[in-house]
């Protein structure tokens, strides 16, 4: 493959660099210290002997949530299973949130000596990958090596497409060699469909029946406690510029208001020092869990810089507004906060959840924030109308409740392909 040989070309050319990158990563907390020989294909963990091993490649904690309940299909089913990741984030989600029969590993560079070694140790029977980690030598070795692979939830957003337009036919010999791709919606679909005439055998939704979040109960009851009436607005999963707009309607809310506190999620904690610099400038008095301080009354934001919490978040709050939905990022997992019976506002931006809102929409369970300066007053209205709120958030479980179950069908088409490892999926001419 023409394309495959420039590929490593460039690849080697900047092998300086990347592995600078790492080394400075490590240095800022970035990386595992004492695992980032994984990045190079090494592993010192125990394999188990004489049991057939499934792969799971997702790239960050979104992709790794999303394959909670396949995992446990297949630990039903007696496979040994191992997840390898890009970030420590996800790594550490796994750690946490999964069983302790699975195996973890960062996924290697995508050097092919680098995969060929990883691929040697581990010896998957089958691949797994989540989304859009397309890796030219990975994919390449596992063909070698007779691997069957599946793509599911397969997403590519407009720009990661538009990276590959000068290498199409290398797009769509890569994707060729995946026995089974299942697509996250039907956009999704269509747009393979148009962009590398790639034919995708089915579309589902991992995300629509994620498991439910934890919900640490005693911190709820104390935070309740502690609040007595007040009003929750939590903004879930933000991301830089949207606390602004956030914060922005909240100080026009509490000089009408006093008795509500907003808590801030964001996306990544490790922004914390950033938001509390702006909420101080706000003049707002802030709280900060991860300092094991609680929301009281008098106080006005509360900061959930923490990890594995959103289930405790949520269940505090009485209104949600969705992060990643405000500024042009794509949105975030709608069910999580549905599956809770929550009222949800969702800004205009929200392509990477288009098809799972539309059924929201369809179904009055969720409130579009048209313009973000309506945002105060949307919330405003909620507070008056607490049978309004009420009712939207039935409404948003109801859908949760009717979403197809599909991972014990997935599990036996995947399965399958052991009994037929040459096959692959088919490219429409």
């Amino acid at each position: 493959m023409v394309f495959l040989f420039f590929y490593n070309l460039v690849l080697n050319l900047i092998s300086p660099f990347l592995i600078f990158a790492i080394i400075c990563r490590i240095f800022l907390g970035k990386e595992n210290k004492l695992r980032y020989k994984e990045k190079f294909g090494i592993s010192n963990a125990k394999k188990v002997k004489n049991i057939k091993m499934i792969w799971f490649h997702a790239c960050s904690v979104g992709e790794v949530k999303s394959i909670s309940n396949l995992t446990k299909e297949f630990l039903e089913r007696n496979y040994s299973i191992l997840i390898t990741t890009n970030t420590l984030l996800s790594a550490n989600f796994v750690k946490r949130n999964f069983s302790k029969k699975i195996r973890h590993q960062f996924l290697p560079l995508d050097f092919s000596f680098t995969t060929k070694k990883f691929l040697n140790y581990w010896k998957p029977d089958i691949g797994i990958f989540i989304e859009s980690e397309i890796w030219p030598n990975l994919i390449n070795n596992c063909k070698k090596r007779n691997i069957p692979l599946v793509l599911l939830q397969a997403r590519f957003s407009s720009a990661s497409l538009e990276k590959w337009i000068f290498c199409k036919s290398f797009f769509k010999d890569l994707l060729s060699y995946f026995c089974l791709i299942i697509a996250q919606s039907q956009k999704e679909k269509k747009k393979l469909n148009k962009f590398a005439d790639i034919k995708v055998d089915n579309i589902y939704n991992l995300k629509n029946s994620s498991p439910l979040l934890q919900v640490k109960k005693k911190e709820v009851i104390r935070m309740k406690k502690e609040t007595k009436d007040t009003f929750i607005i939590t903004a879930l999963s933000t991301h830089l510029g949207e606390e602004k707009i956030i914060l922005e309607s909240i100080n026009k809310i509490i000089k009408k208001i006093k008795n509500i506190i907003l808590i801030i999620q964001p996306r990544h904690p490790n922004r914390a020092e950033q938001i509390i610099k702006l909420v101080q400038s706000y003049g707002l008095t802030i709280k900060q869990r991860s300092l094991k301080e609680y929301p009281k009354i008098g106080t006005t934001v509360y900061l959930a810089d923490t990890f594995g919490e959103s289930g405790t978040i949520i269940s505090f709050s009485d209104l949600i507004i969705l992060g990643g939905t405000l500024m042009p990022i794509g949105g975030h997992n709608i069910i999580e906060p549905a599956q809770m019976s929550k009222c949800i506002l969702v800004g205009k931006y929200y392509s990477k959840i288009y098809d799972t809102i539309e059924i929201f929409k369809k179904n009055n369970a969720i409130k579009l924030i048209k313009k973000n300066s309506d945002l105060s007053k949307l919330i405003s209205n909620f507070y008056t109308d607490r049978n309004e709120l009420k009712k939207i958030g039935q409404k948003a479980l109801l859908i949760t409740k009717k979403f197809p179950r599909e991972e014990k069908n997935i599990v036996n088409q995947i399965i399958s392909l052991e009994k037929n490892e040459n096959s692959k999926i088919l490219v429409q001419k």
